[in-house]
């Protein structure tokens, strides 16, 4: 399908060469004014799906719901430095700040206004909206619906709630690299979207190399295990390491700062730290802009961290800990290769339990409070448990747990490697 004329002038504002052909129906099909469900992979412009019609429509509101704050502020200042009136509210921004923001809202002198689900509750946040001509509804990385609605984020249950309270129904439009198969249809309806149009393109990374190593230890002391892993994870960034920015992910804030510290005495001055425990808020905001502008070579952080990050040059992520779960696990190497080029990507697994115990940790507190979150926690970590121990070709695990069947093998990640060498 060709590309309207009439997209060109906008497409050019934002500094898009030219549109990839999984990026055209979606974006005819919030233009003819239709729900619409998109899963492609990571990298793949899922943002300038929407930001097209939005931008053909700059009279009215979009508004973007985010899971993180981390991706807000990356989205916003993108449109901003393409000279797009996009703007975000989060629990940081003053209360004359929002005032002034939500003014902006109500004169219809802004395009696109970022927020996470949780500010949809705000009853003067709902007045103002209501005030102006809201176009679209966008739910990014709405995978987050089902995976964290049901646990411990509840308000993305409430989106749904929220777009039936408005004057005029806006488009709404849902996108995320990990759908599952069966969740499509529960997330449409829990964002109380009518008939959407589904669109999947294909999610192989190709340029993405997986590899996995096991890191089980002979030490009999915790201390002297995390010893053995540190190094090699060392390992690993000399070897991987080379122009590019790295991307280090741990399960718990202990790590994190254990990993910083131990980082920071080879690397100064390149390592930056996130995790929501830091004591100073502006020291972690600090840290995450330096990374994102490249200030940084080195990121740890948790989970909090990445999801749908854009850094061009990731060449490396690690798994310090295994994730907690699959989706965890595909978010997270999908910040790796998104100028094109070759990027690895490495996976620690323990045969100790060491990581099986955190994960325990997790689903006991998710418990607590939801026992549905609890039994979906301990099934994710059974899935990811499964996956660190295959055989098989690990891109064709990952695209048949995201539901899309691949016939051949990767002939590059560990599992292939070792299959080619008769092991």
């Amino acid at each position: 399908m060709k590309m309207n004329d009439s997209w060109k002038p906008v497409i050019k504002s934002l500094g898009i060469e030219h549109l990839r052909r999984h990026q055209i129906l979606p974006i005819q099909s919030v233009l003819n004014g239709y729900d619409t469900m998109v899963m492609a992979a990571t990298g793949s412009g899922k943002s300038n799906m929407f930001c097209i019609p939005a931008l053909l429509h700059r009279t009215k509101l979009t508004l973007v719901i985010e899971p993180t704050l981390s991706l807000l502020y990356s989205q916003v200042h993108e449109l901003q430095v393409c000279g797009v009136a996009a703007d975000y509210i989060d629990h940081y921004r003053t209360k004359k700040e929002t005032e002034a923001i939500l003014h902006k809202v109500r004169k219809a002198k802004l395009t696109f206004l970022y927020v996470t689900p949780e500010r949809l509750q705000s009853e003067k946040f709902q007045q103002a909206i209501r005030q102006t001509g809201l176009y679209m509804l966008v739910v990014d990385e709405c995978h987050c619906v089902t995976e964290w609605g049901y646990s411990f984020r509840e308000s993305y249950l409430q989106i749904g709630t929220f777009i039936d309270c408005l004057p005029e129904r806006p488009v709404i439009f849902a996108c995320s690299a990990t759908i599952l198969e069966d969740r499509e249809k529960e997330i449409a309806k829990l964002l109380h979207m009518r008939q959407p149009q589904l669109f999947q393109s294909d999610l192989k990374r190709k340029n993405l190399i997986l590899l996995k190593k096991d890191v089980t230890s002979e030490k009999r002391s915790l201390d002297g295990r995390l010893a053995d892993r540190f190094q090699a994870l060392e390992r690993c960034i000399r070897k991987y390491h080379g122009t590019g920015s790295v991307l280090i992910y741990a399960l718990t804030t202990g790590c994190v700062d254990a990993i910083y510290n131990a980082l920071s005495e080879r690397y100064p001055g390149q390592v930056s730290r996130f995790h929501a425990k830091m004591k100073s808020d502006k020291l972690r905001h600090r840290m995450e802009l330096d990374f994102l502008q490249g200030k940084t070579k080195i990121m740890v952080a948790t989970s909090a961290f990445g999801m749908g990050i854009d850094v061009p040059n990731v060449e490396l992520i690690i798994h310090f800990n295994m994730p907690i779960s699959m989706t965890d696990y595909i978010q997270q190497i999908g910040r790796a290769g998104r100028n094109g080029q070759k990027a690895h990507c490495v996976l620690f697994f323990d045969q100790n339990g060491d990581d099986e115990k955190i994960a325990i940790v997790f689903q006991k507190k998710a418990k607590t409070d939801s026992p549905m979150a609890g039994k979906l926690l301990k099934a994710n970590a059974q899935e990811m448990r499964r996956f660190a121990g295959s055989e098989d070709c690990m891109v064709r695990e990952i695209l048949r747990f995201q539901g899309q069947q691949e016939v051949k093998n990767c002939k590059c990640c560990t599992n292939c490697a070792k299959k080619r060498r008769g092991e």
